[in-house]
Formats: structure tokens, sequence, C-alpha cells
């Protein structure tokens, strides 16, 4: 059955953002799904969910947006207004960019790459939907392991750690607007960025290979915790991150 409520999700052409798009569409919410440029298997895999029986089911709005540039983000949102989406329920930040490199190699592109995917365009999504979310609604920042623990070449971790601490302050905000802020600390996906992960870090996953906790989580695992999260269900849960790493992060 229709909710009658509308999920924005950034990124969320491929890997994790698919998957809590179509988490989403199969409980009946209406949806509009950002991606980040016209070419690309984030746009063409968007087009072929377009066709499928699932997305006919709903109301599914594509929105095409740069995250990293402000600019791209007004103008998206201005977009949906005059494309007839006037009101937002959810908000999911889950797009994320960044170099894979030491701190000390990093460039000036690679930390404006770095802040503005990560950081700045988030807080900008905010602050152009949630005038959108005139009934109260939910925010769901999507984090990852790098949040809490030191992986090499990994400076995303620290977005990650700040987005964090960024849901604290957001709930403080936006409480008097009746919305709710958490996030989901993600563990290691199962998605078609894992393969290089392997090549970068062989060290650390032949470890968890070697032990008998299961260590990999599937995109799918991680959607039904968002989705809880913007259900009346989770109501009590404000201003938290969700670790959701399988407990991986208890071994020693």
């Amino acid at each position: 059955m229709k909710k009658g409520e509308t999920v924005f999700i950034t990124g969320a052409g491929r890997g994790l953002g698919f998957a809590i798009a179509e988490k989403f569409a199969k409980e009946g919410y209406d949806l509009v799904l950002n991606y980040r440029k016209p070419q690309g298997k984030s746009c063409a895999n968007l087009l072929r969910f377009m066709k499928s029986d699932l997305a006919n089911s709903v109301k599914v709005t594509l929105a095409q947006a740069d995250i990293s540039e402000p600019r791209e983000i007004e103008k998206m949102v201005t977009n949906l207004n005059k494309d007839g989406v006037d009101e937002i329920n959810h908000l999911v930040l889950n797009a994320a960019s960044a170099p894979f490199k030491h701190f000390g190699d990093m460039t000036r592109n690679d930390w404006k790459l770095l802040l503005n995917s990560n950081l700045i365009g988030n807080v900008t999504c905010v602050n152009n939907i949630v005038p959108l979310m005139k009934k109260g609604g939910t925010i769901c920042v999507i984090s990852s392991c790098g949040s809490r623990r030191v992986l090499n070449k990994y400076p995303l971790g620290v977005m990650k750690a700040a987005l964090e601490q960024l849901t604290s302050y957001l709930e403080i905000e936006l409480y008097s607007k009746n919305i709710r802020v958490n996030s989901v600390c993600a563990g290691f996906l199962n998605t078609d960025v894992f393969p290089f992960l392997t090549e970068l870090w062989p060290d650390l996953f032949q470890r968890y290979k070697d032990q008998p906790r299961r260590w990999l989580v599937e995109p799918e695992e991680i959607a039904n915790i968002v989705s809880f999260l913007a259900s009346e269900q989770s109501s009590a849960i404000r201003g938290t991150t969700i670790v959701a790493d399988l407990g991986n992060m208890l071994e020693p």
C-alpha cells in the first residue's frame, strides 16, 4: 500500500543508495532519486529502474545534481518544485566521494572534493530540503566504520566522523520542526566498490576471512535499518548513530 510520503535519497543510482531506494519503494513510499551526472552507471541504472514494476507501483522522480556543488543542489530543488514535488517527508544523505590517499599526499583539489562532497554538500541538502518537510519527518545520514577506526588511505573516515557529530547538532537544531535526525554507521558493504577495497586493504580482509564471524554486510541489511528509522516504530530514537557492522568492531 502506498504510504503517501516521499523519500529523497542522494547517491541513489548504485550500491547502498539503490538498495535503500528499492526498500522504500517496496514499502510504498514515493521516491526522489538523486544521481551525479547524466552519463554513467548511476543514471543508466536508474533509467532501467524507472521501467520496472516496482518503480511503477509508486511515484519516482529523478533529480540530477552533483552534491559537491551547492549551486547544483539549489537548482535541483528549484526544478523539483517546478515538477510538482513540493513536499519531502524523509531525507537520506547517502552520496559520498573522496580520494583514496594518505593525508600527506592530498592536493588542494582533493581537499575540496572531500569537504564539498561529504560535509558542505550534505549541509546544503539539509538547508534546501528541510523547508519542504512541512509535517516533520526524518533525516538519515549514512556513515561508515572509517569514522571509528583508522583505515589506510581513507580520508573519508574523517568526514564520516564529522557527519556523525553533525547528526547530533541537526537533531538539536531541527527538534522544533519535529524532524528526527539519526545516522547509520555501516560496516564493510558487499557492493561494486568492495573488490577495490580488497586490493586496498588485503591484510585487513584476510584477518576477517580467517575468523568465524560473518563480516560482509549486505546493502539490503542497511536499507532495512534506514527504513526503520523513517518509521514511527523508531520514534524514540533521536540524534543517534546506529552501528551496523555485524559486530566486527568488537573483535580484537
